[in-house]
């Protein structure tokens, strides 16, 4: 019975030393972005130089690379982006690249479970793009990947380490994405919300400089709704605004204040937004008068 116990023990003790967790020389990392209305997900390890020299000896030319160590590098889109004039349909694929002096090759391949690039077959390939190879000015000790240059329809996959800076750009589909979530938020928001709703809407609509007419349609609808919101009464001057519409603006926009005001009486700041609604109404009265 004792020797069973032991034997329990030991076992134990075992499985818990090789449970536990060491430090990695390559550790892993993930990067999250939403691009437009795109969630973009990139999960890969990071080696450093250690005073190595990088491209062209230790990740030699003109051969596949991993893009990063240990297992395959992984990027997961949940909408279809473009790259290169070419469309990626969404999913998640494993980033291998083939470094070159002038250009990179960038592979989206299918099969994300590899480690490495022993078992890469080029017919689960799902796009490749050729890109510049760029100096970058100062080392970047450990492998990194960012998503930057960021824009509502676009975006890069920047890759970074040693005196080498790679851009992948690629766009995303916003508009189409955006007015379905538009006709989807109306149909399912409850009514004493769907303020809220037609605000949010004429406010993208607004900011894009498109549908001008169908933004003030909505927040025409919103104020009916709703008339308690300063930012409402400004937003609406806002497209009036931008519609040339200056007269119908400058009243909106006063509106703005007056119920700004009432909604901060009794606070030390009173309405914070008063100034700068004011200088709108000032250049707009201008223009109006030209």
């Amino acid at each position: 019975m004792k020797r069973t116990i032991i034997t329990a023990s030991i076992t134990a003790f075992s499985l818990g030393v090789y449970a536990q967790e060491l430090p990695m020389p390559s550790p892993k990392a993930k990067v999250e972005q939403r691009v437009g209305l795109t969630d973009v997900t990139i999960e890969y390890s990071r080696p450093s130089v250690k005073g190595r020299k990088i491209f062209g000896e230790l990740v030699p030319y003109g051969e596949l690379w991993r893009t990063g160590a240990n297992m395959n590098t992984t990027v997961e889109f949940n909408t279809s982006v473009e790259l290169e004039g070419k469309t990626l349909e969404k999913g998640k694929y494993s980033l291998i690249t083939i470094p070159k002096q002038q250009k990179w090759v960038i592979i989206f391949n299918r099969d994300t479970k590899n480690w490495g690039t022993s078992d890469y077959k080029q017919e689960q390939d799902a796009l490749r793009v050729d890109v510049a190879h760029q100096k970058y000015g100062e080392l970047v000790e450990t492998f990194t990947i960012n998503i930057g240059n960021l824009k509502d329809e676009s975006a890069e996959i920047q890759l970074l380490w040693e005196n080498t800076k790679i851009s992948i750009p690629f766009k995303v589909d916003v508009e189409e994405l955006a007015e379905n979530n538009i006709k989807n938020a109306l149909e399912d928001a409850e009514e004493e919300k769907k303020w809220r709703v037609y605000r949010n809407a004429a406010n993208y609509y607004y900011n894009k400089k498109m549908k001008l007419e169908t933004a003030l349609a909505y927040m025409e609808k919103s104020l009916e709704a709703n008339s308690e919101s300063w930012y409402s009464h400004w937003l609406y001057a806002e497209v009036l605004a931008e519609m040339g519409e200056y007269e119908e603006a400058v009243g909106s926009a006063q509106e703005a204040i007056e119920v700004g005001k009432k909604a901060a009486k009794g606070s030390k700041k009173g309405f914070t937004y008063e100034k700068m609604i004011s200088s709108s109404i000032e250049k707009w009265g201008k223009l109006e008068n030209q």
